[in-house]
């Protein structure tokens, strides 16, 4: 009751703001930006590690909610980006709701997002390698934070100029689950923001795909991580606010050694060079088309074994490591043995919980799926942890079709945690062994974002075939 008491007196006093302000006697974009801190005063868990149960015992370097609002005479989006692990589908759902109330900005305009950074307090406890929700006054926090972020940038619109480019970084990651440096996604997406006549920076809006796991479940101090070192230095060198949004990397991590607190600096400060020299070639025009659209799809759970199944399957997985050591096997051929194994494991534990309480069991999940136009760059985003490869296949669709630049933005309008490719789910590992859809959940993904594609906008037609 407290909170809607005070959201409603700021409300009235944004409303005054609102009617102070100069009508826009110009047609074109308009744009602002804001950020507010999202540190708590009060002791929450830490997202991420199942390893780590204690609460944050101090503050590295501050976490922030950044949002952006761009218009021209017919929309209007929002884009929040957030140093959170990852948003609840709920507490999105509390965020649009305040801030339709406010602005009258539809909810499919608004995109929320989180860098899937580990060093964030998170409104979940772990409890063995389940979660359950227990941090109800972060949640109220988080909610206020983001909605006055969203209301300040909207009270700070000037005429405004956009554009958009790309980079990119070889060396800086790998994948996780392929044991590799190729199947990665390098690309560096930049969306500059400035203002129409002075030409200073509003706001820069940046994505790249990389997890965000360099400080490790040992630490206790909260942290931007390293796209918090990066939106720093791109404020500091660009000015404006730097929302960070994070990629498909629900495979990919980033190459780190050394001092871990060093690390995230050199790894966000070779992000922010990319995205400032990306920024610097931009060419930004005063007439864009923005546009925006989301559907929510129905993805299949994961199928269930009877522990019967699971544990046969189980014991012979056991077995067959026992008989691999015994012949020698070589680490590459006993890390994939190693790897199912997982997978199985996780599957009786996964059939023991189940019968033991059959409401756990979750037959189908809700997934929104949201396409996000800003002139030639389109913004896909999906609520969990998808791998790279469905990111690289829709990229190179939209590209095909559209001839649109694209970025994928993970954790974002809610989670439902990893979206593994069915070669994944064949060879294993912790997010395979992890995930809580069905293995074709990738694909509807995909196929939802391309349908979306369509229906954004008159832009987005096909490219003419010659």
């Amino acid at each position: 009751m407290r909170y809607q008491q005070r959201l409603l007196l700021f409300l009235c006093a944004y409303f005054v703001a609102l009617t102070s302000q100069p009508i826009f006697a110009e047609s074109g974009i308009r744009a602002g930006a804001a950020k507010r801190s999202i540190v708590p005063s009060f002791p929450t868990h830490m997202g991420g590690f199942f390893d780590r149960n204690q609460p944050f015992e101090g503050v590295h370097d501050d976490l922030y909610v950044r949002a952006v609002v761009l218009e021209n005479d017919a929309t209007t989006i929002v884009m929040i980006g957030s140093d959170l692990m990852a948003l609840d589908a709920e507490l999105t759902h509390m965020v649009r709701q305040d801030i339709t109330a406010a602005t009258q900005i539809p909810a499919s305009h608004v995109l929320l997002c989180a860098a899937h950074n580990h060093s964030a307090p998170s409104y979940y406890q772990k409890q063995g390698e389940a979660e359950i929700k227990a941090e109800p006054s972060l949640r109220t926090f988080l909610r206020k934070q983001f909605t006055d972020a969203v209301l300040e940038a909207h009270t700070r619109r000037v005429p405004a100029r956009v554009g958009f480019a790309s980079g990119q970084i070889q060396g800086l990651t790998r994948n996780r689950q392929q044991r590799n440096n190729e199947v990665i996604d390098p690309q560096v997406g930049v969306l500059r923001i400035e203002e129409r006549d002075e030409r200073r920076t509003i706001a820069t809006v940046f994505n790249f795909t990389g997890h965000p796991v360099v400080l490790g479940s040992s630490n206790l101090l909260l942290s931007g991580e390293f796209p918090g070192a990066a939106s720093r230095a791109v404020e500091s060198l660009l000015g404006g606010v730097a929302v960070f949004t994070q990629g498909a990397c629900g495979d990919v991590t980033v190459n780190r050694s050394g001092d871990p607190f060093h690390e995230i600096e050199r790894i966000g400060r070779t992000l922010a060079g990319e995205v400032i020299k990306t920024s610097g070639l931009i060419t930004c025009a005063t007439e864009v088309l923005l546009s925006a659209a989301s559907r929510t799809v129905r993805l299949e759970g994961r199928p269930v074994l009877s522990v019967t199944e699971a544990e046969t399957a189980l014991s012979r997985s056991t077995t067959s490591i026992e008989e691999a050591k015994a012949r020698g096997l070589s680490q590459s051929s006993m890390q994939l043995l190693e790897d199912k194994h997982r997978v199985l494991t996780a599957a009786a534990r996964r059939a023991r919980a189940i019968a033991d309480d059959p409401s756990k069991k979750e037959d189908q999940l809700d997934a929104e799926v949201q396409v996000i136009e800003v002139g030639d760059a389109a913004f896909v985003a999906v609520p969990g942890e998808l791998f790279v490869e469905y990111a690289l296949e829709l990229r190179a669709r939209i590209r095909q079709e559209f001839q649109m630049s694209t970025c994928l933005v993970g954790y974002a309008n809610g989670y439902i945690g990893y979206i593994v490719t069915p070669r994944a789910m064949e060879t294993g590992g912790y997010e395979a062994s992890s995930t809580r859809v069905d293995v074709l959940a990738g694909r509807t993904l995909v196929e939802a974002a391309m349908s979306l594609a369509y229906e954004v906008g008159p832009r987005l037609e096909p490219a003419q075939k010659h």
